[in-house]
């Protein structure tokens, strides 16, 4: 066999084995790019999914956060009474609705559940729970799990208890009631028509004004029902317009909303009240009081001439009446005589009544710490309210269930009028009532507003 022929069978082996080696090699690499596609479509889809299930966390977190700004919470209650207090809000508005597909919130004595919201129609959602927070008698946490497959992601964030003032002090007079004035009743501004204002939150007659006579009201007025109405007959006139003014229109406000009513809080003017007022107790004649307690069912008569310094403090029930020239430096506040007792439940203001805020009294021991409370001048939740005299200048805010104010009864009140029941907010006759707010708290004394949970987005984590 000659060279040549052996060369040639050698280059066409080698070729043949090279060509295999590449074949081996290709088949190698298209095995190892496949799996490498595989498992980047893997990493992909994995990846999607936590992405899924984190704005599934954080969309569940935004719904809690909505339900927990939205309930009141009295801004005054701390650790488990303001735990017991959101759980029973929170179960009032969550508690078989259709977002829980019917289903109600756990409770126990220091965490809620909330049970796992679909948030499509696959199913894929979240469930969060509530707990209370080691050493912040004011906050919780919340923790948020998100789902989507098998996939799951968890958010946390704190919420404090905030405390929120009522737009309810921004009105002169606001009341759950309807408002009626007749004859030549009015109500003025002292410093500008805005403190005049007047609002009225009763559902219960959508008739919310009654105006009738020479009625003046020098600011606007407003309802929280939008199905309600005001009733003007005679000489009216409403923000400076007459009746027969069109732009009388622009002075009327229908459902405007409701503003949430601050809770009366008393009990921090009754420490001061130590001397005791009973049925054995003299009330008329030319007397001095400092710091009394009206005992419950003392029903007492104030008459001649009576100077009272400092806190009265009246239980119920009672009926307290002060019927001569009274002078009144300090502040009436009273128990809680409950839900329509209001008739049974009254002070009446029938003398003159000279009146100046708890700033004016002497700088002794026994009333340091009451000066450092001004704002406030009558607190009396539960109880009836009339005034038949003049009562000059009220230096502080009043608060009741029913307010009359009859015959020549007028003066000035330096803080809002509030009236709690859905009675009648009667003024008759010549009454008239100037609101006087420049100077005055923003929140008096005496008042605990509702507070809302609030997250504190310094506290937001991902587990």
């Amino acid at each position: 066999m000659s060279s040549k022929n052996v060369s040639h069978r050698l280059q066409g082996g080698f070729a043949y084995l090279m060509a295999m080696v590449l074949l081996v090699v290709m088949a190698v690499l298209g095995l190892s790019l496949a799996a490498s596609s595989n498992t980047g479509m893997l990493r992909t889809a994995n990846q999607a999914n936590i992405q899924h299930s984190l704005l599934q966390a954080e969309s569940g977190m935004d719904f809690v956060l909505y339900q927990l700004r939205n309930i009141p919470i009295s801004a005054r209650l701390t650790g488990q009474d303001m735990f017991d207090a959101m759980a029973g809000a929170l179960a009032t508005r969550l508690n078989g609705s259709a977002n829980l597909g019917g289903a109600n919130i756990v409770v126990t004595f220091s965490q809620i559940t909330i049970p796992h919201i679909a948030t499509d129609s696959s199913g894929h959602g979240f469930r969060a729970t509530i707990s209370q927070v080691a050493g912040n008698d004011r906050a919780v946490h919340l923790c948020v799990t998100g789902d989507h497959g098998t996939v799951y992601r968890t958010v946390g964030i704190d919420c404090k208890l905030s405390a929120r003032r009522s737009a309810v002090f921004d009105f002169g007079i606001a009341s759950k009631s309807s408002v009626h004035l007749t004859g030549n009743a009015s109500v003025h501004g002292a410093n500008n028509a805005a403190e005049a204002n007047i609002l009225s939150a009763t559902y219960s007659t959508s008739e919310a004004f009654n105006l009738t006579g020479n009625c003046n009201i020098q600011g606007d007025i407003y309802t929280a029902n939008p199905n309600a109405n005001a009733s003007l007959t005679g000489n009216i006139a409403i923000g400076g317009k007459s009746l027969n003014d069109p732009a009388i229109n622009d002075h009327i406000h229908i459902g405007e909303g409701d503003p949430v009513f601050p809770e009366v809080d008393p009990t921090v003017f009754e420490p001061f009240a130590t001397n005791i007022v009973n049925s054995s107790t003299p009330t008329s004649g030319n007397r001095t009081f400092t710091n009394i307690r009206i005992k419950a069912n003392t029903n007492p008569t104030f008459s001649g001439n009576i100077t009272i310094k400092g806190v009265v403090f009246v239980e119920t029930p009672n009926k307290v009446q002060f019927s001569g020239n009274l002078n009144f430096t300090g502040v009436l506040v009273t128990q809680d005589a409950g839900d329509n007792v209001y008739t049974t439940n009254t002070v009446k203001f029938t003398g003159n009544t000279t009146s100046q805020g708890v700033e004016s009294l002497p700088d002794t021991a026994e009333f340091h710490d009451l000066r450092q409370m001004p704002g406030s001048f009558l607190l009396a939740p539960g109880f009836g309210v009339s005034f038949t005299g003049n009562f000059g200048t009220v230096n502080g805010c009043m608060a009741a269930d029913a307010f009359t104010f009859t015959g020549n009864a007028g003066g000035l009140v330096k803080g809002p009028i509030i009236n709690y029941s859905d009675s009648i907010f009667s003024l008759t006759g010549n009454s008239s009532v100037t609101i006087d707010r420049l100077n005055t708290p923003t929140e008096p004394p005496g008042f605990s507003s509702n507070g809302s949970l609030r997250a504190d987005n310094t506290t937001y984590a991902e587990y």
